[in-house]
This record gives structure tokens, C-alpha cells and sequence, in this order.
């Protein structure tokens, strides 16, 4: 009655079956030993090339007839086959991996000219014209004819929704992966002014379309554009500006604003550390691209200049209540400087609407400029506060609001060292300020510098005073500045400070007598706000007041002085802009009189402090590499910090 027992067959079968499983492991595991035991000593001999087939040997008749045959009337896509491939191996021709493993070889450097001449000037063409079932006329560059069509009627013609897309895929991809492997090559080693890199970047700027169905490779081609775009010796001027073109196409049709425009932004901060004359036509053009791209999306640009700007606010800060050497160099030097001059450029650019929401943002970056101006009241640091009054100037001439300057400019004149008799050496040049943030002691005590600065710092007011000067309120906001003016000119020993105090002084006075009459005969209450901006508008446009005749003068001398600073840039005098690794301490230059001794020893504490500070660089240079390679997109990460900007209190309060 009870429960059926199994069979001892059963049990037999079972053990058998396990036995044979055992003795099968054990051979595999003796199997994989013996494997494990070939392999080192093949590591250790040397390696043995397989057999493989032979190379397909490239002349000049041959590329020659793959041209023809897909430049002709109809398509070849054996011919494109092979001419994509000649392509690869020419951009890997002298890599150590590809050594050996081409399956194509270059007869002459003649073979080698004919196929990068064709792939990098006319294989657009070539790929349009097969993707939608027609070759292309031979040396035709630009789309084919359906393309041309689809443009004229104002329509996107999608490449991924061409006829043979399917079928050329693999092809386009293959085409595209190495024309971005060569433009970074070209934008990482390129001389100077090189055309190769030029017609590159513009074929891959005309493929831009064809790299939209590639997700995965639209960020390496962003990569190459970036450093083609950014390199100075990649090229010049005309590259940069095909790469941010292409960039700007990536960043608007392919979903990659954010991207693009942190990467733009990460570029230009890493090339603006040091500023000479040469290089400030460059930074122009680089921060002018940048405002360009964020008038393509200024919602999305807000979100991006809010983040940055609080990183120089938070430079600010850390300078201000740590008072350290350190953390005032990191807001004193051309980096922070010329980050500072891009988002305010992009502001005068960008934010004149009511409506901007990068208007927004102007209140905090004034606040900044003039904390910056502040944060070191000396006479040597008085080129960094004129760089931030022009920043002022412009964001208050741009977007009509009220900033004051007067008081930055009004301080210069009480510096100690005015009060002192100046050096004099009459082969001294005026200092260029436009590429200067600071100067040694020992120039600051110059004659020649303290004279081009207080030059530069009427010329400064008066700019700010020439803007306000058809408000109606200008005859009480001048009263301050007057009465500052006429105690310099009184109290100055400096005679061009006298002289041209009490000039503008005079015509600030002539400008209110002229202004005030007008003002009487108005019919509107302050509280008219409409009415009270319109105020002599016409005379406004046509520069009719006293103050605006001298002050179009004085524009015309120092765009005449300017000119000839170009010039004399490269053979600048004792005055020059700063480079990196300069002393930035205050007790440099100051070994008039003291000992050999005493020379000896601030010598060395100078260089110590040099080696400290190229220490610190290096490292920065190291964090922003790692924070780039990181490739985070959050806003607001400690991946958004640029060169030499150590934000690890990003998220504080």
C-alpha cells in the first residue's frame, strides 16, 4: 500500500550519467590549462603576422577611373567602395595599428595626392548624387539637383530619407568616421594658415547633414571641430570660422546646443589665459561666436550664462573673505578677465529686449565688474579696473540702464602714488591698455604710466558722462562728479591731470547750462516715463551738445592712438602685457638700493613663487582635462568649471 519505490536502474543510469559529466570537465579544464599555457609563450615569443591577401596597389590610372566612373552619368557603387576605402587608408597611412593590415597601398605620393584631392573636395557631391540615384557631374561641388529643388522650396531634405540611404549607409559612415578622424589630426598638428585643414573642415562642414542619423559619431565630430575652432595654430581666423559654422549647425539641427555651447565656452576659457596684441583679434573673434550661439536659443543660453556667471561671482567672493594670494590671482588674471568680457558682450548683444531672459542676469555681472574693479585698490592694478569700466560702459550705453562709474574712475585720482614725483625715462612708450591688466612697481612709479592713466581715466568718464548726457536728469547727476574734478585740479601736482580736469570740468558745466533751458520748456512730470526717455531725442541722434563735439574728438585721437599701438605691438616697450607665469606679488621690482644680499634673496622668493604658481596651473590644466573627459551635461557640476577655476562650493547655500 505505500509509495512506489524507483527502480534501481534508475539510480544506475543517474550515477552513470553524472560520471560522464565529471570526466568532461575534467579534459575542458585540462583543455583551457593547455590553452592558458600557449598563449603565454606566444606572448613571449614574437607575433606572427597571419597570411592575408594582397594589397590592392593604388596608381594614379586606377583612382583616375573610380573618379570617372562615379563622377559619370550613372552610379558606381563599386567604384565609391573602393574610393571610400582608398580614403581610410590614406587617413591611417603611418599608424603602428594599420601597419601591415591595409588592404591598399599608395604606388606614389601622386596616387596618395589624387585620392585626399577627391575625397576632401568633391565626394559631398559624389555621396548626394548616389544617395538619390544619380552620380555627379564630374568636379560639381554642392548638392545634386533634387537637393537644390528641395531648398528652393523651402524644405529640409532629410539624407536619412533619401532613396538609397539604406543601401549607402554603411559607406557614409565609414566616409564620415575618417574625413572627423583627419580634421582632428590636421586641427591637432596643422601649421599655421594650413589649406589642407581649411578644405577639410569646409567638407565636413557640408556634410554636417549627413552626420545627423549618427548619434554616436556627432560628438566626435564636435570634439574635432571644437579644437579646430579653438587651436590658434590650426589655421587662423578663416578655419575658425568654417568650424563654428559647422558647430553651429551641429548644435541647431542636430539636438546638440547644450553641448556645443559648453564646449565652445570650455575652448575659449582655455585660450584666453594670456593676452598680447596678436591675440586679442583672436579672442574677439571667439567670444563673438560665442554670443552668436546663444542668440540662436537664448532660453537655453540663460540657462548655461547663469552657471557661469555665479562661478565668477563665487571667484569673487572666495577672493574678498579669504584675502589670499591665491584666490585673488584666480579673479586677477586674463582668463577671469576675458570670461568676465564675454558674458557682458553677450549681454549688450542679447539682452536689449525687455523681454530677454538674459536681461536677468545684468544685474549680478554688474555687481561683479564693480567688485572686481574694488577688490584691489592700487595704482598697479588700474588697467584691470579700466578693462571693467569699459564692460560698464557698454552694458549701460547697450541696455539703457543707470551704472555707476564715476566713483571707480574719481578713486584712480587719489592713488598714493600720484602725490610722489614719478620716475622719469624718456624711452618709455605708453602702456597699451586694451592688452593690460596690471603693471610691476617699478612701472607704476614711471611718469609715462601714471600720465597715460589718468588720460585713460577722463577719457573713461567722459565716455560714461557722454552717455548720460541728453538725460534729463544730467544736470543733477554731474554735480558729485564735478565737484570731485574740481578738487583734483586743484590739489594735483600732475599737469596734464590739471589741464584736462579742469576741461571737462568746464564743458560739463557748458553741457547743463545747455541742457537746462530745454528741460524747463518741458511739458511732461518725471513720473512720464515714456516721455522723459524720448527727451531730445532728435538732438540726441545728431550729437548736437557741447559735451558730444569735444567728446567725438577725443574718440577720433584715441582710435588714432590705437592704431599705431597695433602697429608697435611686436616691439612693445618696458610696459607689456602680462604672460603667464609673471610675478604677481606687490614687493616685485623694488630692489632700488638694497644690497646684493637682499637682491639675491627676493630674487629667489620670486622664483619659488613663480615654480608655485606654474605648479598650480598644471594642475588646473589637469582638472579641467578630467572634467572635459567626463562629458557631463548636467548644468551646475563641478564639470562646468573652467581652466584654473577650482569651484568645489559650487553648491553652497
Amino acid at each position: 500500500g505505500g509509495a512506489a519505490r524507483p527502480s534501481s536502474s534508475i539510480f544506475f543510469f543517474f550515477f552513470f550519467v553524472l560520471g560522464f559529466a565529471l570526466v568532461l570537465l575534467d579534459e575542458a579544464e585540462e583543455e583551457d590549462d593547455e590553452e592558458e599555457e600557449e598563449g603565454a609563450e606566444a606572448a613571449a615569443q614574437p607575433r606572427k603576422r597571419q597570411p592575408r591577401t594582397a594589397a590592392v596597389e593604388l596608381t594614379v590610372p586606377r583612382v583616375e577611373g573610380w573618379v570617372e566612373a562615379v563622377s559619370g552619368g550613372k552610379t558606381h557603387r563599386a567604384s565609391l567602395k573602393q574610393l571610400v576605402a582608398a580614403f581610410r587608408a590614406a587617413v591611417r597611412f603611418g599608424d603602428d595599428e594599420s601597419e601591415g593590415s591595409s588592404d591598399m597601398v599608395f604606388a606614389s605620393s601622386h596616387a596618395f595626392n589624387a585620392v585626399m584631392r577627391f575625397s576632401i573636395g568633391q565626394m559631398d557631391a559624389v555621396l548626394r548624387a548616389h544617395l538619390e540615384g544619380g552620380a555627379a557631374p564630374a568636379g560639381r561641388k554642392g548638392s545634386s539637383k533634387a537637393t537644390r529643388e528641395g531648398k528652393k522650396a523651402g524644405k529640409a531634405v532629410r539624407v536619412d530619407a533619401l532613396p538609397h540611404w539604406r543601401a549607402l549607409q554603411p559607406l557614409v559612415k565609414s566616409y564620415l568616421t575618417n574625413l572627423v578622424v583627419f580634421v582632428d589630426r590636421l586641427a591637432s598638428s596643422a601649421e599655421r594658415g594650413s589649406e589642407m585643414l581649411s578644405v577639410a573642415l569646409g567638407q565636413l562642414h557640408r556634410l554636417v547633414p549627413f552626420l545627423l542619423p549618427f548619434p554616436r559619431l556627432r560628438p566626435k565630430a564636435l570634439r574635432a571641430l571644437l579644437r579646430a575652432w579653438a587651436a590658434p595654430e590650426a589655421g587662423g581666423q578663416g578655419c575658425s570660422l568654417v568650424s563654428y559654422a559647422a558647430v553651429r549647425q551641429l548644435a541647431t539641427e542636430g539636438g546638440m546646443f547644450d553641448e556645443a555651447l559648453k564646449g565652445l565656452y570650455l575652448a575659449y576659457a582655455r585660450g584666453a589665459k594670456a593676452m598680447t596684441r596678436p591675440r586679442l583679434a583672436r579672442v574677439v573673434l571667439l567670444s563673438s561666436c560665442l554670443v552668436d550661439l546663444c542668440g540662436a536659443d537664448p532660453a537655453a543660453a540663460y540657462q548655461h550664462a547663469f552657471v557661469y556667471i555665479r562661478q565668477l561671482a563665487i571667484h569673487l567672493r572666495n577672493a574678498i573673505q579669504k584675502t589670499s594670494e591665491a584666490a585673488t590671482r584666480q579673479v586677477y588674471s586674463w582668463q577671469y578677465v576675458n570670461c568676465l568680457r564675454l558674458w557682458a558682450q553677450a549681454l549688450c548683444a542679447l539682452a536689449k529686449p525687455a523681454d530677454s531672459p538674459l536681461r536677468q542676469l545684468a544685474y549680478p555681472l554688474v555687481q561683479i565688474c564693480l567688485g572686481t574693479a574694488r577688490l584691489l585698490p592700487n595704482i598697479r592694478y588700474a588697467p584691470l579696473r579700466f578693462q571693467c569700466v569699459r564692460m560698464l560702459n557698454n552694458l549701460a550705453a547697450e541696455l539703457g540702464v543707470f551704472v555707476p562709474v564715476a566713483p571707480l574712475l574719481l578713486e584712480t585720482f587719489r592713488f598714493a602714488q600720484l602725490a610722489k614725483p614719478p620716475k622719469k625715462a624718456p624711452r618709455d612708450k605708453p602702456p597699451d591698455w586694451a592688452v593690460l591688466i596690471k603693471v610691476s612697481k617699478a612701472d607704476a612709479d614711471k611718469w609715462v604710466y601714471q600720465e597715460s592713466m589718468v588720460q585713460q581715466a577722463l577719457f573713461l568718464l567722459a565716455e560714461h558722462l557722454h552717455g548720460l548726457a541728453y538725460d534729463v536728469s544730467f544736470p543733477e547727476l554731474i554735480v558729485p562728479t564735478l565737484a570731485a574734478l574740481k578738487r583734483v585740479a586743484k590739489a594735483t601736482k600732475i599737469v596734464a591731470l590739471q589741464q584736462r580736469a579742469r576741461r571737462l570740468s568746464s564743458l560739463l558745466e557748458a553741457h547743463a547750462a545747455w541742457l537746462q533751458p530745454r528741460r524747463d520748456a518741458a511739458d511732461f512730470s518725471p513720473k512720464d516715463s515714456g516721455r522723459a526717455a524720448a527727451f531730445l531725442a532728435t538732438e540726441r541722434e545728431a550729437r548736437s551738445g557741447p559735451l558730444s563735439s569735444w567728446f567725438l574728438q577725443e574718440v577720433s585721437a584715441s582710435e588714432a592712438r590705437e592704431a599705431e599701438l597695433r602697429a608697435e605691438a611686436e616691439n612693445r616697450g618696458p610696459i607689456e602685457a602680462d604672460a603667464p607665469g609673471d610675478d604677481d606679488s606687490d614687493g616685485d621690482d623694488d630692489s632700488d638700493g638694497d644690497d646684493d644680499s637682499a637682491a639675491r634673496e627676493k630674487r629667489r622668493k620670486r622664483q619659488a613663487s613663480k615654480r608655485e604658481r606654474q605648479r598650480q596651473a598644471a594642475q588646473g590644466q589637469a582638472q579641467l582635462e578630467a572634467a572635459a573627459a567626463a562629458g557631463s551635461h548636467e548644468l551646475g557640476t563641478a564639470t562646468d568649471t573652467v581652466e584654473d577655476f577650482v569651484l568645489s562650493d559650487l553648491e553652497e547655500e
